[in-house]
């Protein structure tokens, strides 16, 4: 399982959407500082706020101690919660087909040493019959 883990940590794939998901969090993180600024109510008035909002939310912890309260903070927290569970749903894809393929090479390699072993046997055998049938012939001929 180790090495099954260690193989989907460095496709590309994985990384592409791990990196994909740190710059959306930060961006919109940033962004919705000066969005939440112009309201009375806000919560999120500073980007470590912001990172911590945005981390929070795409991760679906959601701790709720910071919450956008403008109607364009909460379309930015509904984009990263919906990135979110879309970038988990990948990953467990990507980890279930990695297994998969790491399952299929242990089965091909089991499956290759089989047949390896066989023909080492088959390989035996007709030495052993070119060996009969040699002495059969030359038997044969010192009868005659």
């Amino acid at each position: 399982m180790g090495n099954a883990s260690e193989a989907l940590i460095k496709q590309r794939r994985f990384q592409k959407l791990f990196w994909s998901l740190c710059v959306l969090a930060v961006v919109l993180g940033i962004i919705v500082v000066p969005v939440e600024r112009g309201s009375r109510r806000a919560i999120i008035t500073n980007v470590f706020d912001g990172l911590w909002w945005s981390v929070t939310t795409i991760t679906s912890v959601g701790y709720g101690d910071m919450v956008p309260v403008t109607s364009m903070g909460k379309l930015i927290g509904m984009i990263l919660q919906v990135a979110g569970v879309l970038a988990f749903g990948l990953l467990v894809s990507l980890a279930t087909v990695s297994l998969d393929e790491a399952k299929d090479r242990f089965h091909r390699r089991r499956l290759n040493e089989r047949l390896d072993a066989i023909e080492v046997k088959l390989d035996r055998i007709e030495k052993q019959e070119q060996f009969v049938v040699k002495n059969q012939v030359e038997n044969g001929e010192n009868r005659s």
